[in-house]
């Protein structure tokens, strides 16, 4: 009988035991509980102390909110010019919906990954292997804003996701060692071919600037020169002129002076019609061939007349 109720009061302990356990709930910082009722979501059980009915309430699954790193293995993808390559990625992601990480989908991290694989699929497919090579930044920003918006759909946020290595078989490389060399050698004679360009250009704008300096130049000689020149002639011309000008003054004061005399010395017409005949005479005289007859000579009617006055004279 002693052993009996050693056995019962055992039995009530543990049961005791039991329904305090399920009455009280801890839940840890940086985690939630799904709190179910016959199998029906309640609530969510945040960070501290709860109390729950037994058998009428039961802690479905511990949920953590902490952000979770994870890495996907390397999958095979094929850029748009047929190269394949073999690309793993890293993922760092937080639960930010319990009930919909817990409810909504049978395994929220596999389906993560799958869209993350699949989406890369399609960005990669859309590149070239030059593009996939040089472009891994551009390619994590693109694949992070294709899969938010599916994740967040069934409690998931990623805060960061990155590609990693890029594998290409060795066939590949050696073609694109090969490539890479012969865009060197071309980017090479291009540099050298704009580099003899430039020295041709610079050589034909030096001449063309000394053609234009001695043209320049002698032009403004030649200005100088014309100046010169002009300045000389107008100074001959002004010398000549008013050499000119003193002997006409001079001349111009001899005749009046010979009129003077004429009208001083009372001189009939006969007598300044015998001079004209003398001044006449030694015109003849000359050696030359062209005789100037005096415009006083025709007044005296012709040259009879003359010789008529000369034996007079005579």
């Amino acid at each position: 009988m002693l052993i009996f109720n050693i056995i019962l009061v055992v039995i009530v302990v543990v049961v005791l035991l039991f329904i305090i356990s399920q009455l009280v709930v801890i839940v840890q910082q940086g985690e939630v509980k799904v709190v179910e009722s016959f199998g029906k979501y309640v609530k969510t059980l945040d960070p501290g102390l709860h109390f729950l009915i037994p058998i009428l309430y039961v802690v479905r699954r511990r949920v953590s909110l902490k952000q979770t790193p994870i890495q996907i293995e390397p999958q095979s993808v094929i850029t748009r010019d047929n190269v394949i390559v073999e690309i793993d990625e890293a993922i760092k992601y937080h639960v930010t919906d319990a009930r919909a990480f817990v409810y909504d989908n049978e395994d929220s991290v596999t389906s993560m990954i799958q869209d993350c694989q699949s989406n890369l699929r399609g960005i990669i497919g859309k590149m070239e292997l030059n593009e996939v090579l040089n472009g891994t930044e551009e390619i994590n920003v693109n694949l992070y804003e294709s899969v938010k918006d599916i994740t967040a759909g069934y409690g998931l946020s990623i805060d960061r996701i990155n590609i990693g290595e890029i594998s290409v078989s060795d066939e590949i490389v050696n073609s694109m060692n090969k490539l890479i060399t012969a865009s060197r050698d071309k980017e090479s004679l291009i540099t050298i071919s704009e580099g003899k360009k430039q020295s041709v250009i610079l050589e034909s704008e030096a001449k063309s600037s000394e053609m234009q300096i001695d043209a320049e130049a002698r032009a403004r000689q030649t200005k100088i020169d014309a100046d010169a020149r002009a300045d000389r002639t107008r100074i001959d011309a002004a010398a000549e002129a008013d050499r000119i000008a003193k002997i006409t003054e001079a001349e111009t004061a001899r005749i009046k002076e010979i009129n003077k005399a004429i009208a001083e010395s009372n001189l009939t017409d006969e007598m300044i019609a015998y001079l004209g005949i003398e001044a006449f005479k030694h015109v003849v005289e000359n050696n030359g061939n062209t005789v100037i007859m005096p415009s006083n000579l025709t007044e005296l009617g012709n040259v009879p007349a003359i010789k008529e006055i000369w034996q007079q004279t005579k």
